[in-house]
């Protein structure tokens, strides 16, 4: 069995405001998964079906997951060319929108989080995991094969909910970490008793691999609407169209691991001034539906020794519990803070500290919009118990395999949260970061 999976799943300014009443939802941690990755074919664009029955039998619903063409932005020139990201959908709403949407995380021991929602009416209760790279939300369908789940998982039945309406469309998404597939539904969802009415999400009948051994249902995507998707509005825009919530905005704080530590927090519509202190550094997108940006270097000893000095960009993702760089540089920046190479997990390479050497390590400095934001050992330090006794790793993962354009990329994963309390805002496309209050 690995140690670490090399992507986990888990649960993630504007100006401060107050907290308001709390609506929380309870989460429970859950059990290690023996299984990753598998390989799967690349992801493809959705494809309409040319006829969805509710009853449809399940071997001809399979044979009608067919994929479509790749997506295209390119222009007539041939650039490619992103589209801008359009909130001209988020109407006014007649209703008055409540305050934050505050929902409690509890950790498991792979660092995978939960929370329940209800879909359908009447309401069935599902395991979900929020997740910021992709903007769909999927359920497992009761349509799914019983090979592909456990008897503990629970599935979505559309014919016992009155507020089911059909789409017609297959889906089909590729993760870094796996592949889900099935056909895409609407109904209601609630989260904390609160609903948002005819909600594209998808029933899955494929789903991921490493959830198999598992007690989740599904998934709650975080990221920005998919344009490849016609009539796809994803769950944090529709609570803002339906006036659910104030603005597309959520903010993630990520307690420290120990006895004693706070629990993390997700929350929708705002952020909580409980959880950090000073002010927020905020730095714009650079590229459009992608929570990513640029960021100027990472740093030891005030400058004196520099990894990605040319300049780097970043992404922001609350489903790994590392901080993934280039190799090079991670590889450096190990060396100098005294962690050794120990293992290497498909294309990730890890590293370990010895443990009594850990409350003498520095602070490593990301230097974002000009600003200094130091992490502390006790943030990139994980502990884990190896064969009964404690093993000290660093977050700082190498990441050996490269793609054109992502030469520079770094993933900030849970350890870069636990240090700094993280916004998303998706309405001025940028993202905030403020000392985490411990």
């Amino acid at each position: 069995m690995h140690l670490f999976p090399a992507v986990l799943l888990t649960i993630i300014v504007a100006p401060r405001c107050a907290a308001g009443d709390v609506n929380t939802i309870p989460l429970t941690g859950i059990n290690r998964p023996t299984a990753y990755l598998n390989s799967f074919q690349p992801y493809r664009a959705p494809h309409r079906l040319h006829a969805t029955n509710r009853r449809e039998k399940l071997p001809s619903l399979r044979n009608n997951l067919h994929r479509g063409p790749e997506p295209s932005h390119a222009s007539s020139n041939g650039q490619f060319k992103l589209p801008k990201f359009d909130f001209s959908f988020l109407t006014k709403s007649k209703k008055p929108p409540v305050s934050n949407l505050n929902i409690e995380l509890k950790r498991s021991v792979n660092d995978m989080y939960y929370g329940k929602i209800n879909v359908g009416t009447p309401g069935q209760e599902f395991n979900v995991v929020f997740y910021t790279g992709f903007s769909l939300t999927w359920i497992l369908s009761s349509h799914s094969p019983s090979h592909f789940t456990l008897s503990e998982q629970r599935k979505y039945n559309n014919d016992s909910s009155s507020t089911y309406k059909s789409e017609g469309t297959a889906f089909d998404i590729k993760y870094p970490f796996g592949q889900v597939a099935g056909y895409v539904s609407q109904d209601s969802i609630s989260l904390a008793g609160l609903t948002v009415e005819n909600q594209t999400f998808g029933e899955a009948i494929k789903q991921l691999e490493m959830f198999k051994d598992t007690v989740i249902d599904g998934v709650v995507g975080l990221g920005f609407r998919d344009l490849s998707w016609d009539k796809e509005t994803n769950l944090l825009d529709n609570m803002v169209k339906q006036g659910v919530l104030k603005a597309p905005i959520f903010s993630f704080y990520f307690g420290r691991v120990g006895n004693g530590s706070r629990s993390p927090f997700l929350t929708l519509g705002g952020v909580n001034p409980d959880f950090f202190t000073g002010d927020f550094t905020f730095v714009n997108l650079s590229v459009p539906l992608k929570w990513q940006f640029d960021f100027d270097r990472v740093q030891l000893f005030d400058g004196e020794n520099i990894f990605c000095n040319a300049g780097c960009q970043a992404k922001v993702e609350s489903t790994t519990w590392m901080i993934v760089g280039p190799y090079a540089d991670v590889h450096r920046l190990n060396a100098k803070l005294g962690a050794r190479q120990t293992s290497v997990q498909g294309t990730n390479v890890l590293y370990e500290f010895d443990c009594s050497e850990i409350d003498n390590l520095p602070d490593v400095e990301f230097i974002i919009n000009g600003e200094k934001l130091s992490l502390s050992s006790k943030d990139y330090v994980v502990k884990r118990f190896r064969r009964k006794t404690m093993a000290c790793y660093s977050a700082f993962v190498g990441r050996k395999t490269v793609t054109k354009g992502n030469e520079s990329l770094w993933t900030l994963g849970q350890a870069f949260m636990r240090g700094f309390y993280t916004h998303f805002d998706k309405a001025n496309s940028r993202i905030g970061f403020a000392k985490a209050k411990h």
